[in-house]
């Protein structure tokens, strides 16, 4: 079969993502496929291939949903499927999915402009309270407020761009497990550190933005209700390929959100579970 792979280059500033890249293609060639990487120029050949694999940041706005709602409307297998990216793309959407879903979160609030309640629901909360927007992604648009007076600095400064908000409780942890899920099997597994001194996966420090660690965990090894609370949460959004982000609490897991377009690095991701490009190729196949 023929799969297209439409990417952006601003996506791959990392040396691994693209050696990542050069694996899924390597590895649909041998399974007997080809895999052509294009960008924009894939809006007029869509209809040349059997499927679609998106690697290029994902949003209703950005040109990667256009690629994936005409692969759609063409009968085209694609990855990510539009209704995927419109969820994961609204923190407020995929908020009422996982709740529909009976998913265990941190506490959560959805804040629309409401603010004679805002301090009610801070004191509900407990400070500090993290604040998303509803784009919120790589840790951007994600602040976390120690008192009323920065909550209200926060929320205002988000509201201005945005028509709701989410109000989290803070729950600090050394790591956030980000659990690879694909078609509702668990495929890959990490946990993501927090920088030194940060708070965030992705956090500036001393000025300057810093990355946490990554450890790789071997799906076979994690705890059986982990890897069930990851699939419950990505089958609430769908049915495609999703990183779940967890935290983990004496024992007890609360899912903080989920990603579709998932970060693949090679040496990260991939480094415990190197058949997830195996089982991503024969999802795009099959």
């Amino acid at each position: 079969m023929r799969i297209a792979c439409f990417a952006e280059s601003y996506n791959f500033k990392f040396k691994q993502e693209r050696q990542a890249l050069e694996i899924f293609k390597r590895t649909a060639e041998e399974l007997g496929h080809s895999f052509t990487i294009l960008g924009k120029e894939i809006l007029q050949r869509i209809d040349d291939f059997d499927s679609v694999f998106i690697r290029a940041t994902t949003d209703p706005l950005f040109t990667s949903y256009i690629v994936s709602r005409l692969a759609e409307e063409m009968g085209k297998k694609v990855i990510d499927d539009s209704e995927s990216i419109r969820i994961c793309s609204n923190k407020v959407a995929l908020y009422y999915r996982l709740k529909k879903s009976s998913v265990p979160t941190p506490k959560t609030i959805p804040f629309f402009g409401d603010f004679e309640n805002l301090e009610s629901y801070a004191e509900e909360l407990g400070y500090p309270v993290v604040v998303k927007r509803p784009n919120s992604r790589f840790s951007l648009y994600v602040e976390k407020a120690n008192n009323y007076y920065e909550l209200i600095k926060v929320v205002k400064k988000y509201m201005r761009r945005s028509k709701a908000l989410i109000l989290q409780e803070y729950v600090p942890t050394a790591f956030d497990w980000r659990i690879g899920v694909l078609g509702r099997e668990v495929i890959y597994a990490c946990k993501y550190f927090m920088p030194k001194g940060g708070w965030k996966i992705t956090d500036y420090i001393g000025g300057k933005k810093v990355w946490g660690n990554v450890k790789a965990v071997r799906v076979e090894n994690l705890p059986s209700k982990l890897r069930k609370i990851a699939v419950m949460a990505a089958k609430s959004v769908g049915n495609g390929l999703y990183g779940v982000d967890v935290k983990e609490i004496n024992g007890n897991y609360y899912v903080i959100e989920v990603n579709d377009n998932p970060t693949i690095m090679h040496g990260d991701e991939d480094a415990k579970n190197p058949e997830l490009y195996e089982k991503i190729i024969l999802a795009l196949t099959s």
